[in-house]
C-alpha cells in the first residue's frame, strides 16, 4: 500500500489507532468541533446502538460479545463501516471532499485492507494514522474511571477529568451519567489481550505506507490535542 500525496481537493481521512481507553474518542470529539469539521465513523458507538442484534453465525448478541471484551467478526464490522460511509455519502454528497475520522476501525489487518479498498471506492485514501501510545497502568485508570453525560455525551474520568461539581455535567448541567458495558476489569483484560493479538500488528502495517504518526497519549489532553493538530496540518510525504 502506497501513501497518496495530500490533495487539497480531497478530505483528510484519518485512522485513530491505539489500545482501548487511550483517548481516541476524546480526541475525536475535539476534532469534530474544530475548524477541520471532521465527521466521525465510530464503530463502537454504532455497534453499541445495535447491541441486541444477534451476530450472524452465532447465538450471542453484539452487546454480549462487546461486554466480554471480544472482537466481532471482520465481515460484520467491515459491513457496518461500508453502510455508514454509503449513508454519509447519500446525506452530505461527495464524501471524498469530507474530513473523516475512523475511531475503533480498523482493528485487524483484514479490516485495514478492506478500509483501503473502501476509501479507494470513494476516490480517497488513508493518509493519516495517529497511534496513541500509552502505559498500561494509565490505560486501566482511563478505562475503569471513564463515564459520560447521558444528555450531551461529554466524556469524564474519575481519576483524570471529573466534573467540576460532583454529579453535574460541566457542559449541560445534566445529572445522569453512563458507563460503557465493557468498562470493567474482567472485560478490559480480555480487550487488551485482543488488542495485542489483532490490532497491534497494524502499527507495522501502516509504517510500510509512511502514514503512521505516534503520539504520547500519557500526556495531558491539551498537549495530545496540539500534537494531533500539528500532524494534521502537515502534508503527507
Amino acid at each position: 500500500m502506497k501513501a497518496v500525496k495530500e490533495n487539497k481537493n480531497r478530505g483528510k481521512w484519518v485512522v485513530l489507532l491505539g489500545a482501548p481507553g487511550c483517548g481516541k474518542g476524546t480526541q475525536s470529539e475535539y476534532l469534530i468541533a474544530s475548524d477541520f469539521n471532521f465527521k466521525v465513523v465510530s464503530v463502537g458507538e454504532i455497534l453499541r446502538h445495535n447491541k441486541d442484534t444477534i451476530v450472524p453465525g452465532q447465538i450471542k448478541t453484539i452487546g454480549e460479545l462487546i461486554g466480554a471484551g471480544l472482537l466481532l467478526p471482520n465481515e460484520v464490522v467491515i459491513g457496518v463501516v461500508k453502510l455508514e460511509l454509503e449513508k454519509m455519502n447519500s446525506i452530505i454528497g461527495n464524501i471524498s471532499d469530507q474530513n473523516i475520522i475512523f475511531d475503533g476501525f480498523p482493528r485487524t489487518i483484514k479490516q485495514a485492507e478492506a478500509l483501503d479498498e473502501l476509501a479507494k471506492g470513494f476516490n480517497n485514501s488513508i493518509n493519516y494514522v495517529i497511534n496513541f501510545e500509552i502505559k498500561e497502568d494509565v490505560l486501566f485508570k482511563r478505562i475503569l474511571g471513564r463515564y459520560k453525560c447521558s444528555n450531551c455525551g461529554r466524556i469524564y474520568n474519575d481519576y483524570f477529568l471529573p466534573t467540576k461539581v460532583s454529579g453535574v455535567c460541566d457542559v449541560c448541567g445534566g445529572k445522569v451519567f453512563d458507563r460503557r458495558m465493557d468498562d470493567n476489569e474482567e472485560s478490559l483484560k480480555v480487550r487488551i489481550t485482543e488488542y495485542y493479538k489483532n490490532t497491534y500488528p497494524l502499527i507495522d502495517f501502516y509504517k510500510k505506507s509512511n502514514t503512521l504518526y505516534n503520539v504520547n497519549a500519557d500526556d495531558e489532553f491539551e498537549h495530545v490535542k496540539n500534537c494531533v493538530l500539528e500532524i494534521l496540518n502537515k502534508e503527507c510525504k
